[in-house]
């Protein structure tokens, strides 16, 4: 399999869940500045819609969406990443993943994408909202399923770590930031990370 993906991107979450399911995958950069791939083709030679996650399967199919690619990997032999096929805790994961996607990922736009910024007034209340809605459901839980860990965590965790660079004070969620905090702990999450250089770096000690 074969990942585009964007550094600190929603294609964050994709990229920890690989992980997490112990999948063999290749990573393809693509570059938002210069809408090219790491090969120097357009985004759109892979996704017509123009934006990454794109899984790209060993058969050349590929999937789009953050929320369904989550779903396809959780759901590959072994993952361990979603509640079985039937059960009302599927459901609630799907719910999840759709209530990530449209009330909490979609209202990120504009605080991130300096030609959106004028919307912000109108979508901040909703924005904060829903991050108060899914810090509530945590209740101080890891995960927001009560049956365990779910690929709904992987998607939550890539939001939550837009919320200091959209310009939010992350103190106003304070189980959101003990809930990235246990995320943090996970080492899928820190090696997806350390490949996207996104974890702080220490500065060096020099001996006096």
């Amino acid at each position: 399999m074969k990942l585009y993906y964007g550094r600190a991107t929603c294609s964050l979450s994709c990229h920890i869940a690989l992980r997490e399911a112990h999948q063999q995958f290749e990573l393809v950069r693509f570059d938002l500045p210069s809408h090219k791939l790491e090969d120097g083709r357009l985004i759109e030679a892979v996704n017509p819609k123009g934006y990454v996650p794109v899984l790209e399967l060993d058969d050349g199919q590929r999937l789009t969406e953050a929320s369904v690619v989550l779903q396809y990997i959780a759901d590959r032999p072994g993952a361990n990443l979603a509640p079985p096929f039937g059960t009302f805790e599927r459901y609630q994961m799907q719910e999840w993943l759709n209530f990530v996607a449209t009330e909490i990922h979609k209202p990120f736009w504009p605080f991130l994408h300096a030609e959106a910024a004028p919307e912000k007034p109108t979508v901040e209340p909703r924005l904060r909202k829903a991050l108060g809605y899914a810090e509530a459901s945590l209740g101080g839980r890891p995960s927001l399923l009560a049956s365990g860990f779910s690929v709904a965590d992987i998607y939550l965790f890539n939001m939550v770590n837009w919320i200091r660079p959209a310009g939010l004070n992350v103190a106003d969620w304070p189980g959101l930031g003990t809930f990235r905090k246990q995320m943090l702990e996970r080492p899928s999450v820190q090696a997806a990370m350390a490949v996207e250089q996104l974890l702080p770096t220490r500065p060096k000690v020099v001996p006096s």
